[in-house]
Formats: C-alpha cells, sequence, structure tokens
C-alpha cells in the first residue's frame, strides 16, 4: 500500500508543548524521554501484508467425506473468492489464515481443528517471503515455526524440521508460545506499537497488541455490532484507522492520552486523600479547641468557687523541693568527705611538726653530756678526743662526726609550722563549708515539709480531684492541637494546586496532537461520509440519506428522514452491508488522498450472509472488484456460498472451489 508523507508543520513538538504549557524546553524534553514520545511526528511505516499459500493436511472423522486429505490453496492478488455449500470449509479457510497471522483464530470450530495434522502459510511481509509451519497434535500446536527466505520458490520447498534456504526467525511449541512469537513478529514488522487505554472504572492502563488491528484485517462477520475490530471499548475502533490511514501523530496520541488519563487519575486520586485528610484534620482540630475551651472555662469557674491551691502544682513543688534536697544531701556528703580530709591533712601536718621538735631537744640534750669514758668498755676519754670533737666535730667517745643541724632544724621548724597553718585554715574552710550544707538542708527539709503538708491539704480538698482532671484535660487537648498543626495543603487557597510538571506537558502535548490530527482529517472525513453513504445505497439500504463518521470510527446514519442513530442500532443486514461500505470507502479515500496505510490484506466472510438479496450482493462484489482494480496491493478473500456469484465475473485463479466431485473446499 501507499505511504503518506510527512507533515509539513515539523516544528519541534517539544517546543510547541513548552510554549504551551509554558514550561521550559529542558523539562519538556525530559519528560517527553520518560515517555518515549520523538521531537517531531513519526510517518507511518510502510506495511504490506498478503497471503501467497495454504496448505491443510490431516484426517477427518466421522463425516461423509472422511479420510485422509492434503490440500494446498494458492492465493493470487486481487479479490479473490472461497466458494462452497455451507459448513464445506469456506469460513475454516480465513479461521485458519487468521490462526497463522494473528496467533489465534476467532471462531475455528474444534471439529475442525481435530481433524489438523499440519499447516503451513506462505506470506508476503513488506514483500519479503515468510513462512509459518504448525505441526498440530490433538488439536494444539506441538511445534511452530516462523521462516523468512529470499524467494518464494525457497519458501514454498521449506518445512519446518528441514527449512532448507529458510532461516528460522522464531519457533513455539504451545499455543501460548506462538501467539506471543506471532504477535511480536508481526508488530515489528508492521510498525505498530500497542493500543494503550485508560480504564477509569480499574484505574489501569489496558494494553491491546496485535490480535486487536487484526480487526482491520478481518472485520467482523455477518450482524456483529462492533463496526472495526473485535471489541466495542472506547477508542479501539478509532485507533484501527490508524491501520487504513496515516493520520499524523494517531498512534502517538493514543499512548499520550492514556498516560495522561492514568497520571491524571492519579493525581486527583491524591488530592482527593489529601483533601479528605486535611478535611479530617480540620474536625479534629476544632474539636480539641472545643475541648480546650471547655476544660479551661470549666476550671475557671471551679477556681473562682474554691481557693484551695491546686493539687497539681502542690505537687510540682513537692517534686521540686525533693529534688533540691537529693541535691543538697549530695552536696553535703561531697562538704563532709572534703571535711574529714581536710582534717586529716592538719593533722598530719601536727604529727610531723612535733617530731621535729622532739628531735631537736633529744640532740640538745645528748650534746649537753661530758663523758668521762667510754660507757662500753670504759676506756678514759683523752684530751685530744675533747679537741677534736672541738675543732673537727668528731665525737670524743667513739669519734664519729657530729652532724651540727641547728640552723636546718630552725629552718624545718617554721616549713612544718607553716603547712600545720595551711592544713588548720583548709580545714576550717571545709568545716564552714559542711556547716553551709547541714543549713541548707535544715532550710529544704522544712520547706519540704510545708510542701508536703500543702499537698495533702489540697489532696484532701472537695474539688482537688475535679481541677487536677480538668488541668490534665487542658494538658491533653494543648498536646493534640500542637499535634494537628494545618498541614502544606490546608495553607495553599482553594483552586491554586499546581498540577506535576509532566501532567501539564502530557496535557499540553495531547491538545497539540489532537488539533493536529483535526485539522489533518478534517477533509479525511468530510469524504468518507459522502462515499459511505453512496455504497450504502448501492448495497441496498435505500433509505440512506446520510452518513458521518468520525475519528472514534463512529457512525451516524441518517434514514428516511428520521433522526441520526448509530451503527448498532441498524438492523443486522444493515449492519453488514455498512460494514463492507466502511472499509471499502476507507481503502478507496485513503487511497485517492495518499494516506492509505492498510497493510493489503483484507478479508470478508460470506457476502450473502444476513439476508443479503442477490443484487445487493452483485453490487458488493462489483465495488470490490472495482476497489482492486483500483488498488493493485490490495488482496481481499471473501467467502459466498452462492457458488454462481463469482463465474464470469472473476478470473478462474481466483475462485477457490472444492476439487470435482466433492462439495468440501479442502
Amino acid at each position: 500500500m501507499t505511504t503518506a508523507t510527512p507533515s509539513a508543520d515539523t516544528r519541534r513538538l517539544a517546543t510547541r508543548v513548552a510554549a504551551s504549557s509554558e514550561i521550559d524546553a529542558p523539562a519538556v524534553e525530559a519528560v517527553f524521554a520518560s515517555h518515549g514520545v520523538p521531537a517531531s511526528p513519526i510517518p507511518a511505516a510502510p506495511r504490506s501484508l498478503r497471503v501467497l499459500r495454504l496448505r491443510l493436511w490431516g484426517h477427518k472423522r466421522d463425516i461423509p467425506e472422511s479420510g485422509p486429505f492434503d490440500t494446498t490453496l494458492r492465493i493470487p492478488r486481487g479479490l479473490v473468492m472461497a466458494i462452497a455449500p455451507n459448513l464445506k470449509g469456506k469460513t475454516s479457510l480465513l479461521e485458519l489464515i487468521t490462526w497463522c497471522l494473528r496467533g489465534t483464530p476467532k471462531a475455528l470450530q474444534q471439529d475442525v481443528i481435530s481433524w489438523l495434522e499440519g499447516v503451513e502459510c506462505d506470506v508476503l511481509v513488506n514483500d519479503v517471503p515468510h513462512g509459518v509451519r504448525m505441526r498440530l497434535h490433538d488439536g494444539a500446536i506441538a511445534d511452530a515455526v516462523i521462516l523468512k527466505t529470499n524467494s518464494i520458490e525457497d519458501l514454498a520447498a521449506a518445512r519446518g524440521h528441514s527449512p532448507g534456504n529458510a532461516v528460522v526467525i522464531a519457533r513455539a511449541r504451545s499455543n501460548a508460545e506462538y501467539e506471543a512469537e506471532i504477535q511480536a513478529f508481526m508488530l515489528d514488522r508492521l510498525g505498530l506499537e500497542p493500543i494503550l487505554a485508560y480504564a477509569s472504572k480499574t484505574g489501569v492502563v489496558q494494553t491491546h497488541s496485535w490480535p486487536a488491528y487484526f480487526g482491520a484485517v478481518y472485520p467482523p462477520a455477518g450482524g456483529e455490532k462492533v463496526l472495526i475490530g473485535e471489541t466495542a471499548f472506547a477508542g479501539l475502533a478509532g485507533r484501527l484507522l490508524e491501520v487504513f490511514l496515516d493520520l499524523p501523530g494517531a498512534a502517538l496520541l493514543t499512548r499520550v492520552k492514556a498516560a495522561r488519563d492514568r497520571l491524571s487519575a492519579e493525581h486527583n486520586k491524591q488530592l482527593d486523600l489529601v483533601k479528605t485528610a486535611a478535611d479530617l484534620d480540620r474536625a479534629r482540630r476544632a474539636e480539641q479547641q472545643q475541648r480546650l475551651k471547655t476544660a479551661q472555662q470549666s476550671l475557671t469557674d471551679l477556681l473562682a468557687e474554691s481557693a484551695v491551691p491546686s493539687a497539681t502544682e502542690a505537687a510540682e513543688r513537692v517534686t521540686a523541693l525533693s529534688l533540691q534536697l537529693a541535691d543538697a544531701g549530695a552536696d553535703r556528703r561531697a562538704a563532709d568527705v572534703a571535711h574529714r580530709q581536710a582534717r586529716a591533712a592538719r593533722q598530719a601536718d601536727q604529727r610531723r611538726l612535733n617530731d621535729v621538735r622532739e628531735s631537736a631537744v633529744a640532740r640538745r640534750l645528748f650534746h649537753g653530756l661530758d663523758p668521762q669514758t667510754c660507757p662500753r668498755c670504759e676506756a678514759p676519754v683523752t684530751a685530744e678526743r675533747r679537741t677534736a670533737e672541738a675543732d673537727r666535730h668528731h665525737c670524743a667517745v667513739c669519734t664519729s662526726p657530729i652532724d651540727v643541724q641547728e640552723n636546718e632544724d630552725e629552718e624545718l621548724l617554721q616549713e612544718l609550722l607553716d603547712a600545720v597553718a595551711a592544713s588548720q585554715r583548709a580545714e576550717n574552710a571545709a568545716s564552714e563549708t559542711l556547716s553551709t550544707t547541714d543549713e541548707v538542708i535544715r532550710r529544704l527539709t522544712g520547706r519540704l515539709a510545708a510542701a508536703e503538708a500543702e499537698l495533702r491539704d489540697a489532696q484532701q480538698a472537695g474539688t482537688a480531684t475535679k481541677r487536677a482532671e480538668l488541668e490534665r484535660e487542658i494538658a491533653r487537648a494543648q498536646g493534640a492541637l500542637e499535634i494537628l498543626q494545618p498541614s502544606v495543603e490546608e495553607t495553599v487557597p482553594s483552586g491554586t494546586t499546581k498540577d506535576s510538571i509532566e501532567l501539564r506537558v502530557l496535557r499540553a502535548l495531547a491538545e497539540i496532537l489532537e488539533a493536529d490530527l483535526m485539522a489533518a482529517s478534517v477533509r479525511l472525513f468530510a469524504e468518507l461520509g459522502p462515499e459511505i453513504a453512496a455504497l450504502a445505497r448501492r448495497f441496498g439500504i435505500a433509505s440512506v440519506q446520510q452518513v458521518k463518521i468520525d475519528r472514534r470510527a463512529a457512525l451516524a446514519i441518517s434514514k428516511g428522514g428520521a433522526k441520526p442513530d448509530s451503527f448498532s442500532g441498524q438492523s443486522p443486514g444493515e449492519r453488514l452491508r455498512l460494514r463492507i461500505a466502511t472499509v471499502i470507502a476507507l481503502l478507496r479515500v485513503g487511497a485517492r488522498l495518499g494516506i492509505a496505510t492498510h497493510p493489503g490484506l483484507l478479508m470478508l466472510d460470506s457476502l450473502r450472509a444476513e439476508e443479503v438479496q442477490e443484487e445487493d450482493a452483485h453490487a458488493i462484489l462489483a465495488e470490490l472488484i472495482g476497489i482492486a482494480r483500483e488498488t493493485p496491493e490490495l488482496q481481499m478473500l471473501t467467502t459466498t456460498a452462492d457458488m454462481t456469484l463469482p463465474v464470469g465475473r472473476l478470473p478462474d485463479e481466483a475462485i477457490l472451489a472444492p476439487p470435482e466431485g466433492r462439495d468440501a473446499l479442502w
């Protein structure tokens, strides 16, 4: 299919968002980076998808045409129609292609699945040959591979167990594994990203992957109420328009809206929590203020009635005096120790003074003696010895030197006298301190006794208990008010709460992308509505006067002069015709405007379903042939039980019919 050209407005989104949100560009670019937002709109990637071949083999059971089968169907470009009686494999053909390309079939019958032993599907994805090879066991995938080759011929020869020149790019050994592998493969090759939508009821962002996109390849059959896709959740049908049309920034807008809605919901929830907490705190403060006011008034009234001192105040004085008395007792014990130490020091100095005085007296006494003979051997003391004693200070008796220290004794005595005087002064000072502490203890003991008596009087008074209760009540209320200070949120005036920078950027970005999308889609939707209405009339809905379609892919159908009605409000037959008309219009207008990005594969089941008359069926077929002729890259697979419908209108290779002599298509 063709690829749209980029928008002429190439100004960087960050610059535009910065100007709109009044947030500086670096902060905007930081938000862009965190959400994977490109600086400028990115054009849609080229997409093309075409089925080349489908091979099925297995063993049919419990039906008239039971037995082994191995059928290969080659599917050309353009309009291809599978014809067979009802319940003979037409819808199963589309469902098996869906299984290979989507990851899971939409409505493949269990008996059909049980017959299959293997499925091969060759496709061109962006003109590159790829193949799916499934081996089934008991109706489930036992082994599956996705192959890639350089040529269609190599692809036809490749098998799962023997890929030949093909490259195995993914392998799965269960239904779930294959579903995950093919989804990742298709999103990557077709340049699509998961569809994100914020669900306000659950508060989570829902992710819709490749199966949701596949609704644009295989629209609902018959009278389903969904126009495009498989589910009617808000926004999905509009999001699928991206597969048909390159609307500027449509994919990015959906993702940004999902992020914006999620962040906005979280922000609002946080604001609600803050407001609820602030309201609760205000109520609690009002309650405590009233409690404090009531208790204070009650205490005032009580004190006016009685002059009895407060038991609490008396108890506080008793406690304070008890602590002071304990401190004074500690001071007294310290003073007593200091006094004892000073007295012991003074006594020691006194003893040393006495000892020195006694030694000096003794020496003087012995020096006054005049011995005539030695007291031991009675040898006479000679005149020479007496002379030596006088001259050289040698004892006349034993001739030993005599220590003359009269002056030294005088100095030592003076030192000791000074020491005794100092220690006496220290002892006196310690004694005075001890006396002072004794006096302090005496005074405190008296004051404590008086305070204790006052406390007893207050406790014995008739209003003491009530007063104490009120004082405690006041203290509790004051403590609660200290804790319940107004929060920052309460001090901000109402309506001035600032959104986060991230939320402001996403909101501005969504508005800009929305405006760009609206500007780019004005002509598109102006042409789509009349095209759908004209086709609907050709398909047999003669009363259709006007059809309008918006970016949500919602139709407003005006018929027979009545007010416009929705797509789901139409009859099943009308819904089938309108769906086919919408698909053809999307392809035709998209190609005309040069913005078509549909991958080129379209599967429409049962053109004659929902009581579509033969004439209408021929009109639908004619339009499909026309759109196929106008769009050479397009491949449309359709089905019908009307074996004559395509005869003479489609080439033989474009008609998939049962083999000669059989009713079943495969």
